[in-house]
């Protein structure tokens, strides 16, 4: 029987997300993700279930549907990953 990972790494938590890593310290830097400091190197792991609520926090409690959840507008993240004339039909999703 498999045990379900419960804590990821900076690499794991991004791919769990779906994201690239620099995502990944963006939504630690506002405070949407939070990290656990571990060893003396101070590595970075992240609980499954801090996970698990990064989509919440991003739609909070306005009942949307996914294509407005992912748009530049209202996800800054993708707006700085968006600024651009070649993706700028991505702001109008």
């Amino acid at each position: 029987m498999a045990v379900a990972k419960e804590w990821f790494t900076v690499e794991e938590a991004a791919e769990y997300l779906c994201v690239s890593r620099r995502t990944v310290y963006k939504l630690i830097h506002d405070g949407r993700l939070p990290a656990y400091l571990i060893g003396q190197k101070r590595h970075r792991r992240f609980n499954r279930e801090d996970l698990d609520r990064v989509p919440q926090a991003r739609i909070g409690s306005q009942s949307t549907n996914a294509a407005t959840t992912l748009s530049a507008f209202t996800d800054p993240v993708l707006a700085e990953l968006w600024d651009n004339k070649k993706d700028a039909i991505y702001d109008k999703v």
